[in-house]
């Protein structure tokens, strides 16, 4: 593990990074660059709604998002990181987002004190291949004149396996921000960008708080563990799946083939007039197969 480099992925380090005390800097920032990125209005303050407690999360196994806090307006933004998953994952951020709409009404509360939920996807895999957009941002819309209906509903998915630096569809904040979370050389990176973009200073001494910390760096090497294990797994079931499908492909395509030899030779025994109970002694085949040929 020490010698690999210092995954900014880490859902513990994600969560002690913008949730601990002093993170809501970094995570206005953050946040702003995302909404900068797909036109979106910014914000000017944020209050973190889970902070980050060492004892707690020291064994907290998983949680429904990595962040959450709300705006000075009464938004309510959600953030997740997530390594792995498949061509179901949007259902899953939907799921996510609609559990945290339902739960702002409070009894005798009506519609309209319901506010927007911004959900954040950090992804480390490719939910769309078929194109190459790093970020993008999906709302309600009207099919035929794009007519918005509401927009509390506001999902951005940000693919980072498409993400190269200083990629010229996203903003330069961004670009700092996406590059943060996938360099593989934290220190001198950061001595690079923290001259351009000061907000990284803050960025940087909370990271090295955190790699200085024997407990939390513990809980990191923890999570890594977990998630190498569990890509593993998730490989050698793919491996067997193939596997088993090559093998029932083959004992299918052997079955149809010996089906097409009976029903050929058969045909050609029913041609010469050979008796139906001999032709269905020799092929295999029932007297009602044999009838119908």
């Amino acid at each position: 593990m020490k010698n690999k480099p210092f995954n900014s992925l880490n859902d513990y380090f994600v969560r002690y990074f913008f949730t601990d005390k002093g993170g809501e800097k970094v995570l206005l920032d953050f946040i702003n660059a995302v909404m900068i990125s797909a036109n979106m209005k910014t914000f000017k303050a944020v209050e973190i709604l889970n902070p980050f407690n060492l004892k707690k999360n020291y064994s907290d196994k998983e949680t429904i998002v990595d962040v959450k806090c709300i705006t000075k307006n009464g938004t309510i933004v959600i953030i997740e990181v997530q390594l792995s998953g498949n061509s179901r994952f949007p259902e899953r951020i939907l799921y996510y987002w609609s559990t945290n709409y339902s739960k702002l009404l409070k009894k005798g509360e009506g519609y309209e004190d319901l506010t927007p939920v911004i959900s954040i996807n950090l992804l480390n895999f490719n939910l769309n291949k078929k194109d190459s957009n790093v970020h993008s941002c999906y709302m309600i819309y009207d099919t035929k004149n794009k007519r918005l209906l509401t927009d509390h509903l506001q999902i951005h998915i940000i693919e980072l396996k498409k993400f190269k630096f200083k990629d010229k569809s996203l903003t330069k904040d961004l670009n700092y921000w996406l590059g943060f979370f996938t360099t593989k050389n934290m220190e001198e990176y950061m001595s690079e960008i923290v001259k351009e973009k000061p907000i990284m200073e803050e960025a940087h001494k909370r990271y090295n708080n955190f790699i200085r910390s024997r407990l939390m760096m513990s809980e990191y090497e923890k999570k890594e563990i977990y998630q190498y294990d569990k890509q593993i797994m998730l490989k050698d079931e793919r491996r067997e799946g193939i596997k088993e499908g090559m093998k029932k492909g083959k004992l299918e395509g052997l079955k149809e083939g010996r089906i097409s030899e009976q029903i050929s030779m058969a045909t050609a025994m029913k041609k010469d007039g050979a008796d139906i109970n001999l032709i269905s002694k020799y092929t295999g085949l029932s007297i009602d197969e044999i009838k119908k040929l």
